[in-house]
């Protein structure tokens, strides 16, 4: 399911199916992106022990960002990008998690792609 929130500016999605494309109007400095998952057994990342971070830019897959991977299959997260000048921070559970690398203005970016082995409990752009 996909709504409109309460705002103009708002975008919710509620368990939606993997995988999901969101469309947001830009992603500028200030604005917030917040997805509550579940990680699921099959994750192939979990055997890489790694968060991988990535963009497109003309249809193709830039350099990879790799971080350490915190998940547990099963536990819930909340993960929130929050747009900055010249990157993107993540925080988990509302701690500091990473800073991903602007690759292209924030007014550019057209949507948000959530696939994998997880289940979107819900995704909010505020």
């Amino acid at each position: 399911m996909i709504g409109a929130g309460v705002g103009a500016r708002s975008i919710e999605v509620y368990n939606s199916s993997n995988p999901t494309e969101i469309h947001i109007p830009g992603f500028d400095n200030g604005k917030r992106f917040r997805v509550v998952l579940v990680p699921t057994a099959e994750a192939r990342r979990f055997q890489e022990n790694a968060v991988v971070n990535n963009s497109t830019q003309g249809g193709r897959w830039l350099h990879e960002e790799r971080t350490n991977l915190p998940f547990r299959h099963g536990r819930v997260y909340t993960l929130e990008f929050v747009a900055q000048f010249g990157r993107i921070q993540v925080l988990l559970n509302g701690a500091p998690f990473f800073d991903f690398a602007e690759r292209l203005p924030g007014s550019e970016i057209q949507s948000i792609d959530i696939d994998g082995d997880v289940h979107v409990h819900s995704a909010t752009l505020h």
